[in-house]
């Protein structure tokens, strides 16, 4: 048995493509996943794919405090539903702390497949050195660790991992869930919410302000929004982080709150302009060619390496966010080169991971 660990909204979509090519081959899947009333998402996007999954325990929370003991709570979870059922004879996750350390304590080997091990801030045009905590307390206990293959093998030094242990794959993750993605009219979520499609669309997506690695939440994007709509005049749509209630509030008279998980089929091909204070769906927006403004107030690799290649915008300020608006909106590119270097599949991962399964 496989035990597949789903920490975040990201690693949903990427192991939601995953664990059919296992099952496929016969491997017997176990998924866990978390879940909160306000960190939804993860436990939404298996469901939308039709991945059976068991919930075992909650984040955590803004504070290490809160963080720490829904930590405890979960490794507790794992190791009493793993006496019913049975040890695994793999852990495959995106660096999720609760389940690493449990498979490492209980002696199930880890595979670690992550793409966020060190932040910087913008301005640094570096490649980002600071390694996470949550990168510090994972990959060192990996038997392997597969990342893309944009990134620097030299951010991965000093983790206690042998050459051999480290291995990347080629390609940038979104391109998994997004390559087959086209413009079906009978997918348009405007329809679902009354938006009215005679003007451009821009979504926007709040920062992750509970992750690990974000200090602060930033005012940007919040204030960017009545602007947007007061000198745009178009459809401003906000995709909520974590809670919703005062996005209604604050917005609702002119902005579009969305209330549920969408895929990503049912909005890319209708937006015109997407300002993101993330990750993933800043990524995602840039392969599917949507013009992109990031607000992030850390940029991890991918920002660097989007950012640099000219093919994503980043700014804290708000009137170069409503100018950077105007200039791009509607103006959609090509940018799928930049996410593939050879085969986008999972097949190199899954023959090492059987590998492991077969010793």
């Amino acid at each position: 048995m496989i035990w597949i660990d789903v920490g975040t909204p990201k690693y949903a979509m990427f192991f939601s493509k995953m664990i059919p090519e296992l099952q496929a081959r016969g491997q017997k899947v176990f998924v866990t996943t978390r879940y909160a009333p306000h960190y939804t998402e993860a436990k939404e996007i298996l469901e939308l794919n039709g991945i059976e999954h068991t919930v075992l325990g909650e984040y955590g929370g803004s504070t290490l405090l809160d963080k720490f003991q829904a930590r405890i709570f979960r490794q507790k979870e794992f190791l009493d539903i793993f006496r019913q059922i049975g040890v695994p004879k793999v852990l495959i996750c995106g660096a999720v702390v609760d389940s690493v350390h449990v498979a490492f304590g209980i002696g199930i080997p880890v595979v670690n497949i992550y793409d966020t091990p060190a932040v910087t801030y913008p301005g640094d045009i570096e490649s980002p050195k600071n390694i996470t905590p949550v990168t510090r307390l994972t990959l060192p206990y990996s038997k392997l660790f597969f990342y893309p293959y944009i990134m620097p093998r030299s951010m991965f030094e000093n983790l206690a991992l042998n050459d051999e242990q480290i291995i990347p794959y080629d390609f940038v993750d979104v391109c998994l869930w997004m390559k087959d993605i086209k413009a079906e009219e009978k997918n348009d979520f405007r329809k679902r919410y009354g938006i009215d499609n005679g003007k451009m669309t821009v979504m926007v997506r709040e920062e992750e302000y509970k992750a690990h690695y974000v200090s602060e939440k930033l005012p940007l994007l919040y204030s960017i929004i009545p602007r947007l709509k007061a000198e745009m005049d178009v459809n401003v749509v906000i995709m909520p982080r974590y809670e919703s209630e005062y996005l209604e509030r604050d917005f609702g008279d002119i902005a579009t709150v969305l209330k549920e998980k969408l895929k990503p089929e049912e909005f890319y091909p209708f937006i015109d302009l997407f300002i993101g204070g993330g990750g993933t769906m800043n990524l995602e927006s840039v392969y599917y060619g949507v013009p992109t403004i990031s607000t992030r107030s850390i940029w991890l690799y991918h920002d660097q390496y989007l950012i640099q290649n000219g093919i994503m915008h980043w700014t804290n300020s708000e009137d170069e966010a409503l100018e950077l608006s105007k200039k791009l909106i509607g103006k959609k590119m090509d940018n799928r080169k930049y996410f593939c270097r050879g085969e986008c599949n999972f097949s190199m991962i899954i023959d090492k991971i059987e590998e492991i399964i077969k010793k």
